[in-house]
Parts: structure tokens; sequence; C-alpha cells
């Protein structure tokens, strides 16, 4: 039988009671002349069992060696019953567009095939779950997760990072956690933005199941609870002052802290009283770094974070830009000069890496109409950065400098600050003014002025 004349329709059996079955689906399977179950592994379909027009695809679950070729080999058996019966009903668990991989494998290859494919509604696990827990998914904001999506996360670690996209103060439907080693692994994804204790709901068969409902066990137990292949798993919302592992949380917090009901502390800085706290705190953070204290750095990185969740809420409120812009503004950044990494650019080593950045950042400032040789270099330091650390970059950028073996460099450096401040002079703006000098005339061609031996010692120095 050719393409044209051939057509599948796709229906759910629901959750697993046959009675919750929708109208359109018990008439297409009453009239179909062939029925492939997905699988017979679920409840309520006694009145198919020993039905002639009935086959399914388990035997290829055997044979496949993961889901990768197994949902391929089931729409290629659909297809080929289609292209040879001229009409199948294939039947799956649930509803078609809920968790059913194998569906958009059927239409897309339908397509091209020239075989008519028709999707039909159906009652759905979430349909189920929630009637179970008596729940509203609407009203509640309801998240639904793939368990093996969520497993899946882990084998990216250390680098899984925003790949979940849970809110905790949301409630969760984890779908299909089938057995104990998907469970664990559920466990584990969900530890990192929930407390090991959190209290958790395993949903057993709903719709079909009279015990649909477990009791509650903390997270950290859930590897070690009954679990069949109609398992879900319930997450109930963390109070919104306890989801303290996510962004939103740190930026709700300071937001009251600003709201007129806030603290008056907070609600009096702007962003000029919290100009020194940034420094301190970027201080501290590097502290933390040169001391190797882990504990401390997480805690210094978090009061930084702080600052910036301020600024940003200061922004807010003057209608200048909100926190969603300083995420935009960095991500983008981040793609575009990285194009080796999200583009077709090729750069496989570091020094190939910096040349694509500069790159980058030159066509960057020409089209803000600005280019490198405009610019003193020294200018596109913040200002507030210190003079010594200003020369470091401007003479040595990216250099990994050691610490002197006894204080003699120092000594010589102390004299000089030492002497300018006896001639009641301001050492920061003597030195960026010899800087701003020294790479004015280097970029000129011109020698600096050879009367001031700074100028003659980092000539030497860099030859």
């Amino acid at each position: 039988m050719t393409g044209e004349h051939s057509q599948i329709t796709i229906v759910g059996l629901g959750p697993g009671d046959p009675e919750s079955r929708t109208i359109g689906v018990q008439r297409a399977l009453d009239i179909a002349r062939r029925i492939i179950l997905r699988t017979r592994i679920h409840p309520g379909i006694d009145d198919l069992e020993s039905d002639p027009r009935v086959s399914d695809c388990d035997d290829l679950y055997e044979i496949a060696s993961g889901f990768d070729e197994l949902y391929p080999a089931i729409a290629d058996r659909v297809l080929d019953a289609a292209r040879r019966y001229g009409h199948v009903v294939f039947a799956v668990p649930g509803h078609p567009r809920f968790g059913e991989r194998v569906i958009p494998f059927i239409e897309v290859r339908g397509r091209l095939l020239e075989i008519t494919v028709t999707v039909l509604d159906a009652v759905s696990f979430v349909d189920a779950s929630v009637a179970a827990l008596k729940v509203d998914p609407v009203i509640e904001g309801l998240q639904v997760a793939d368990a093996e999506y969520l497993a899946a996360t882990l084998d990216q670690n250390p680098f899984a990072a925003g790949l979940r996209g849970i809110d905790p103060a949301r409630p969760l439907l984890v779908a299909q956690v089938y057995n104990e080693t998907l469970s664990a692994a559920v466990k584990i994804a969900l530890s990192r933005i929930y407390p090991e204790d959190h209290a958790v709901t395993l949903v057993h068969a709903a719709g079909f199941s009279h015990e649909e409902i477990a009791p509650c066990v903390p997270l950290h137990l859930l590897d070690r609870q009954t679990i069949d292949h109609l398992t879900s798993l319930w997450v109930p919302p963390l109070p919104v002052l306890d989801a303290v592992r996510v962004a939103e949380t740190l930026v709700g917090v300071v937001a009251r802290l600003r709201s007129p009901a806030g603290c008056p502390w907070d609600r009096a800085q702007t962003h000029a009283s919290l100009r020194n706290a940034v420094l301190e705190e970027a201080y501290e953070v590097v502290d933390a770094i040169d001391l190797n204290d882990d504990d401390g750095l997480a805690e210094e990185l978090g009061d930084l974070l702080l600052l910036i969740t301020m600024h940003a809420q200061l922004a807010e409120e003057e209608d200048l830009f909100r926190i969603e812009d300083i995420y935009e503004g960095i991500t983008r950044k981040l793609i575009r000069r990285h194009p080796h990494v999200f583009g077709d650019v090729v750069a496989a080593t570091p020094s190939a890496v910096i040349a694509t950045w500069e790159g980058v950042k030159e066509n960057e400032r020409k089209a803000r109409g600005n280019s490198e040789s405009d610019v003193n270099p020294v200018d596109r330091l913040p200002r507030p950065m210190p003079a010594t650390r200003k020369a470091i970059e401007v003479l040595a950028p990216r250099a990994v400098l050691r610490a002197p073996d006894d204080t003699a460099a120092g000594d010589k450096v102390l004299a000089a600050v030492r002497a300018l401040i006896d001639e009641g002079i301001d050492p920061e703006r003597a030195l960026e003014s010899s800087l701003r000098e020294f790479v004015a005339a280097r970029s000129n061609g011109r020698t600096p002025r050879k009367e001031r031996s700074p100028f003659a010692m980092v000539e030497k120095g860099s030859a």
C-alpha cells in the first residue's frame, strides 16, 4: 500500500484506569484494523490483551542498546505497519504529548513518507497526579520535570550548573521515576537546591491505584523507597525564605529590604554610598583566594553578590535597568567573545583564545565609534584601580608575577613612595601620570624622556 493512503492515529491510554479513556480514544481503538502498543506493561489494558488486532513493541526494549536506538526502532515499526495495513492505531500510556519521545520520530518520518499522523488527546499522568494530590497546578505554579533529564544532568557535573531550571519555591512533579537507580540520581540532582530533609512524596499509579499517595519521606531517603514504572515524585514547594539556594530568593530578599516596609538602613543606601563596600568586598574575595580559604571565598563571593543585587535593585527603582539586564548583558558578552565555543571559530590554544577575544573586543569598540588606536590603554582600565595595578596591566598584561625572595625590591618602591610623600606629591597620581606619558610616547614611536630613570628602567626591562 502506498504512503499517500496510509494513516497513523496515536492515542493515549490514560494513566491506567480504562474508564479514564476519552471517547475519541475509545472510538479509535474500537474501529482500528491494527493496534500497536508501545508496551503491555501498563495497568488497565485487559480489554486489549487478547485482542487479535493488538501487537506490541516490548521485544524492542529487550534488544535495543539504549533509548537512542529504541525510539527510532519503535517509530519504524509503526510506520512499516501503516504502509502495510493502511491505517494503524499506536497506543501509549498516559497522554501522547507527555514524555513520549517516540512521537516526534513518527511525526517527522511520517511527513517524509507522506503518511498522515493524527494525535488524539488523553488523560495524562499530570491530570491524575494533581487530582490524587488535590492541588491546582495553575494556581500553585506547578513545574514538571522528567526523571531521566534530571539524572542526565549529573553526567555533566561539575558543569551542570544552570541546567535544571527548577524553582524550589514552586511545586515540582517529576515524571517517570521508574527504578531505584533513577530515583537515586533524581535525589542527587534535587539535593543541589533542596535541603536533604525536605519531605517528598511518591505517587504510584495515579488514576488507577486506590493507594496512590505514599507517606512523605525525607529527600535523602528517596532511593530507599519502593519504585515501579508508574511512579512519579511530588516535591512540595519550600517557603520562599527557605529557598535559599537559588538566585531568585536573594533578589526577592533584597527587594523586600528596600521596600517601604523593609530595613531603614538598606532603604537609605545609594549607588554612591555602596561604592567603597564594593571595593572592600572585592578585596575580601582576593584575600580569601590568596589564603586558599574555600569557605571564606564562598562567603565573600556572597557578600559581593549581595552588593551586585543591591545595585540592581537601586537601578530598578530608578527605572534605569533591572537585574535581568545584567544577566543578559554578561551572558551575551560571554557568548559573543567565545565564538570558538559557541560558534564556528577555531581557537585550540590559550594564545589563540586571547587573540580571538581581543579581536571581538576591538570590533565592539569600533561599533561604539572607538578604536584601539584612539584610546590610551590606561583609559580602558577602571579609574579607581590602583596605579600600581594599572602599570602591571599595561606593561605585563596577563603575566603571572612572583613574590620577591627578599624585601630589596619592595624597599626600592617604598623609598620612592616616601620620597614623593616628603615632597608633598601623591604617589598614586604621580605613577599614573608617568605611566600615561610613557604609554603615549611608546605608541607614537617616541622615546620617553631619558631624564626620568623609571622610563629607562622600563625600556631596559622590556627589551
